[in-house]
């Protein structure tokens, strides 16, 4: 039941990603739902989840990135498995450093796709880096707090046994 779960979040974020968030852009820049819960998720949930979300999250981001398919669902598992390593030496319900590390991670991300797209000889937009990962870190002070309670829900806990 968790995996079909995060699969529908996943799914309404990347929809809202593309349909809703252009039209809060500051200066052309916008924040990523679904990079935001995908950090969240993997710093609350450790690393196999980590890798899970990460990798479901750059998929669907790859189906809107031209440039390099595939290269989200490194970036996003990369930076998924860093946060879950943060995540294991914090109190996840105090939510400071989980802000922090989005901010970071959202940089980090940014950096290592312009950097492989830089090797590729694709041009991209360095500029808006910091911003967007500033406006990564303003939106996920509402999102981290509801990831941590729908973490902790009962089917969100329990593993499929066939």
């Amino acid at each position: 039941m968790k995996r079909v779960v995060l699969i529908i979040i996943s799914l309404v974020l990347l929809i809202l990603d593309n349909t809703l968030m252009p039209f809060l852009a500051i200066r052309g820049v916008y924040p990523s739902l679904l990079t935001i819960f995908a950090l969240s998720y993997s710093i609350i949930n450790g690393y196999l989840e980590g890798i899970f979300i990460g990798v479901l999250s750059g998929m669907l981001q790859d189906i809107y990135f031209f440039n390099g398919f595939g290269l989200n669902s490194l970036c996003n598992m990369i930076i998924c498995l860093i946060g879950a390593k943060i995540g294991e030496n914090i109190f996840k319900e105090k939510a400071l450093i989980p802000f922090i590390s989005t901010f970071a991670l959202s940089i980090l991300k940014d950096v290592m796709i312009f950097a492989i797209l830089f090797i590729m000889k694709k041009k991209i937009n360095y500029f808006n880096i910091p911003f967007v990962a500033i406006y990564n870190m303003v939106i996920s002070i509402f999102i981290y707090k509801r990831v941590y309670k729908l973490s902790q829900k009962s089917y969100m806990k329990s593993d499929w046994n066939f």
